[in-house]
């Protein structure tokens, strides 16, 4: 049975949601699977589709960019026989296949026939041709669903690089499946039970690392994963598992060259769309080198900028300089945000706990960019493919500072008390009490302390004895530590960017871009993951990549002719906004009163005391507290929308 509404809007990608019931003589009701997809409405407004039979229901929200006349889902293959195997699969996808067109000519080769234009039927066809191999000629964003009716398997498949989510519930009774968390909650079934391990990690990373979820019974599928049920029984496989050979001996233009050229038809191919494409330019090296590449192809498209009034938090002037030199069409705002409206509208997106500041200027910069174009173009992935980050010089620093004597750390943690305390951003006395709170560990836990927001210490005094005594059993950094030994005997520095691949990229930065570009129905594409490329990088020798202090030395080496000289030399910033100003001044008041010890109490948690102390100390300017104290406010925020059991 199949159900769709229609209208005439022609906007872009998909929200994705299905179910089983294991329970003899057991059905899905249509009606729970069209409340499920109506929470995804914002992540297809354009039409959406069901498919029932039995005991198994998919349905979707689709926001259309490729094949507007048609591609509707759920998809079958009744109307396209080939080997005989008419009308026995039912297809639902969310993201973006950048090589169906050269996957459709090769199928059409072995005989295969199309109805439409679009990429989800060329997944179909795939499928029957290749069955499982399928997966690995897929190179793309994407997160599926596919059921086959003669064998009575669904079977869930989440891209490479986890750019598109998907997350599942598998109970004794029903499995269920969704884009996003919240429509996960619809079914009366779900359950609200927290996992505190998962509590726990947010307090250390900010964000609740694969493969757990806030909620106990709902996990995330890891990316380059299959995920088969059949039966009752769950099977997960990894189809994708990339070990990068020994770097060749080569010279560095031999691996300029091939770069170049793998940007070339990396943005080429993430530029393919029906609706109109925009850049998000935020004046780093990353984005505007996808703007360059752009500008190569011929299209003059329109680039989006944000910024705060605040001087040190923003890249205007760099932002506006690539645009006027790649004739890009360029568009800038500047961003005055209600701390509380962003919270609140940010707990409503992100349906489990996540505390990344950046959020905010991503949010109003999809709006913004939302209001022109359908599609944007991302430079994300770029410092975790070619070490960007500077936390890549800390690890080297660190290596050599821990055959220092434990009294030279004590000293200088000492001294660090004593610097002047600044609330701009990635300030000096930040860098130096950052570096000294992780150098002494061992990797990757020296790694893993650069970022930590809340250390043990802090948690079990902040959360009650009850809760401390489960929390306190695991480790916060287990993500870390699983991603380090998986990465097997490479280079330390490619070991590092490979924990950072499998943790903040993919659960934070991909996780806040997707959301936030969805709450408002804009789809946002990342040319620096594609397959081709995150290959490419892994196998440059990491001299290439980290030189000396100079981060991101090749593609600087790439770009310094082709883009502004301010771009290219310019130190990492960031995308964050000014809180450290924000919670000490005018949003002070809003935060005392988030984190009043009464409603701190509400939660069944937390224990007021520690909360108190950073406010007092953050208002005082002792200390700057506002990553501790945005990850309890954000906490405090979406316990209010999903957290009350």
């Amino acid at each position: 049975m199949l159900a769709r509404e229609k209208n005439d809007k022609t906007l872009p990608m998909c929200g994705i949601v299905g179910k089983i019931v294991w329970t003899p003589g057991g059905s899905v009701p249509k009606e729970l699977l069209g409340k499920m997809a109506e929470r995804l409405r914002h992540r297809g407004p354009d039409e959406g589709g069901i498919w029932a039979e039995g005991p198994v229901g998919l349905a979707m929200r689709r926001l259309k960019v490729i094949d507007l006349a048609s591609g509707q889902q759920p998809m079958s293959n009744e109307h396209c026989p080939h080997h005989g195997r008419t009308g026995t699969l039912r297809l639902i996808y969310n993201g973006e296949i950048y090589n169906f067109q050269s996957l459709r000519t090769e199928l059409e080769s072995r005989g295969h026939r199309f109805r439409t234009a679009s990429d989800t039927e060329t997944i179909l066809h795939a499928y029957e041709e290749f069955g499982e191999e399928a997966w690995d000629r897929l190179n793309g964003m994407f997160a599926l669903a596919l059921y086959a009716e003669r064998e009575k398997t669904l079977t869930l498949v989440r891209d490479r690089m986890g750019v598109k989510p998907l997350y599942y519930r598998s109970t004794g009774r029903s499995f269920s499946f969704a884009s996003e968390i919240k429509a996960l909650l619809e079914d009366p079934e779900t359950s609200r039970e927290w996992d505190l391990q998962a509590l726990g990690e947010f307090f250390s990373l900010r964000y609740v690392p694969t493969p757990r979820s806030i909620f106990r019974e709902i996990r995330k599928l890891e990316p380059g994963h299959v995920l088969k049920i059949r039966d009752g029984r769950t099977e997960k496989r990894r189809y994708w598992t990339f070990s990068p050979p020994p770097a060749p001996r080569r010279p560095l233009s031999s691996y300029l060259e091939q770069l170049d050229s793998l940007l070339k038809e990396s943005v080429r191919t993430h530029m393919v769309s029906d609706v109109p494409v925009g850049v998000f330019l935020s004046g780093g090296l990353d984005s505007t080198t996808v703007a360059a590449y752009v500008h190569e192809t011929g299209r003059r498209l329109k680039s989006f900028t944000i910024y705060f009034p605040n001087e040190s938090f923003s890249e205007r002037r760099e932002a506006a300089l690539a645009a006027e030199r790649y004739g890009l069409e360029h568009n800038e705002m500047e961003v005055h945000a209600d701390l509380r409206e962003a919270v609140d509208k940010l707990s409503e997106v992100f349906d489990e706990p996540f505390a990344d500041s950046s959020a905010i200027p991503v949010y109003y910069l999809s709006r913004f960019a939302r209001s022109q174009v359908t599609v944007a173009l991302s430079g994300d992935g770029g410092d975790e493919l070619f070490a960007g980050y500077p936390t890549y010089i800390a690890d080297r620093l660190s290596a050599y500072y821990r055959r220092f004597p434990g009294m030279v750390h004590r000293l200088l943690l000492a001294m660090s008390r004593c610097l002047p305390v600044s609330y701009e951003r990635i300030s000096f006395d930040y860098r130096v009490k950052a570096f000294l709170h992780g150098a002494r560990r061992a990797q990757p836990h020296a790694h893993f302390g650069w970022q930590e927001m809340l250390t043990p210490e802090e948690k079990s005094a902040m959360v009650t004895p009850e809760v401390w005594r489960e929390m306190g059993r695991h480790e916060a950094d287990e993500s870390f530590s699983a991603a380090y030994d998986e990465a097997g005997a490479r280079n330390e520095l490619e070991k590092m960017l490979y924990v950072d691949q499998r943790t903040h990229l993919l659960d934070e930065y991909l996780v806040k871009v997707d959301r936030v570009s969805m709450a408002h129905s804009l789809e946002v594409r990342v040319p620096l993951l594609d397959r081709s490329l995150v290959e490419f990088a892994a196998g440059i020798p990491p001299a290439y990549k980290l030189s000396g202090f100079t981060t991101k030395y090749i593609l600087r080496r790439m770009m310094r002719n082709r883009l502004p000289k301010e771009v290219v030399s310019m130190k990492k910033k960031g995308f964050s906004p000014p809180l450290a100003h924000w919670l000490a001044g005018e949003w002070l008041p809003w935060a005392k009163d988030r984190l009043s010890p009464a409603n701190l109490r509400k939660t069944g948690v937390l224990d007021p005391a520690l909360p108190q102390k950073l406010l007092q100390e953050h208002a005082d300017r002792k200390r700057d507290h506002y990553r501790r104290l945005w990850v309890l406010l954000c906490f405090m925020s979406w316990f209010d929308k999903y957290g009350r059991k």
